[in-house]
């Protein structure tokens, strides 16, 4: 087993757990496969450090590398991939929000995560904790 650390992405002391002779990822709560981003904030995590560690995931997952992430079923690599492009088109579109002067309530009630939502648990709650951390 390898451990690398994943700074700031979900707090400031994420680890990535590498296994290459089963070819499985342990990722952690930097990447949940059933919900939105948790970026906390509060405890040194960062958007910047959360899209570099879904990076550092894709880049050494293979084909039929399995990801295990904190919450949720386990994926493979497009999985990984199509999380970490949800958060892109999400910011993407929280960026153009603020662009037009819109506040943090504003930029909630516009639903950038609106057709995500179907695919997450508990989107309401998820959703505006998301998107909070990307409007700083």
């Amino acid at each position: 087993m390898r451990r690398d650390p994943i700074r700031a992405a979900h707090t400031d002391g994420d680890t990535l757990a590498r296994f290459p002779g089963v070819d499985v990822l342990i990722t952690g709560d930097y990447f949940r496969s059933v919900s939105y981003p948790n970026i906390d904030r509060a405890n040194g995590g960062t958007l910047n450090g959360m899209l570099d560690g879904l990076g550092r995931t894709i880049r050494l997952a293979g084909p039929n590398t399995k990801s295990i992430p904190g919450h949720g079923p386990t994926v493979d690599r497009a999985g990984v991939t199509a999380h970490r492009d949800m958060l892109l088109a999400v910011c993407d579109r929280v960026a153009q929000l603020v662009k037009q002067a819109k506040t943090a309530q504003e930029v909630i009630a516009a639903k950038p995560t609106a057709d995500y939502d179907s695919r997450i648990e508990q989107p309401a709650q998820t959703s505006e904790r998301f998107i909070k951390p990307t409007l700083r």
